[in-house]
């Protein structure tokens, strides 16, 4: 039973030194409709080239005041977030004439060109620690 024990302790151990907690504060949602689309990138070429490590989708029902907050477990590492508010749930960004329809986002950075930012403004470094970013959506 001990040894057990002292596996499964280990093994929690381990998993914790290997993997930390990201907490993504979003704010500024204009309504509750619709999902949050979450695309963690790991560098500029996979930014660049539009293919994140991981997509992950919320409902935006949680969403309170303008703000959701969600939470993922990544491995040490550098990291980008870009989020679109999908407000129809269809998985991409509407356009109008020219201009996205849907707002978007990027951690730790606002960003208020026309054209899509450089990886650098907004990717973090994930040391062995639990970490928080800012989001906050902008529409045009």
């Amino acid at each position: 039973m001990k040894n057990a024990l002292l596996l499964i302790f280990t093994i929690c151990a381990w998993g914790a030194l290997y993997s930390q907690t990201v907490t993504v504060h979003i704010s500024g949602l204009r309504n509750t409709q619709g999902t949050i689309r979450l695309q963690f990138f790991t560098s500029a070429e996979n930014f660049d080239n539009k293919k994140p490590l991981m997509i992950k989708t919320v409902s935006k029902s949680q969403a309170s005041g303008g703000k959701l907050t969600v939470s993922y477990d990544l491995k040490p590492g550098t990291y980008g977030i870009a989020i679109l508010d999908d407000e129809n749930s269809n998985g991409k960004m509407d356009y109008g004439m020219v201009l996205p329809k849907e707002g978007f986002g990027f951690s730790d950075y606002y960003h208020t060109g026309m054209s899509s930012p450089t990886f650098d403004k907004f990717d973090f470094t994930l040391k062995n620690e639990n970490r928080s970013v800012q989001i906050k959506v902008r529409y045009l």
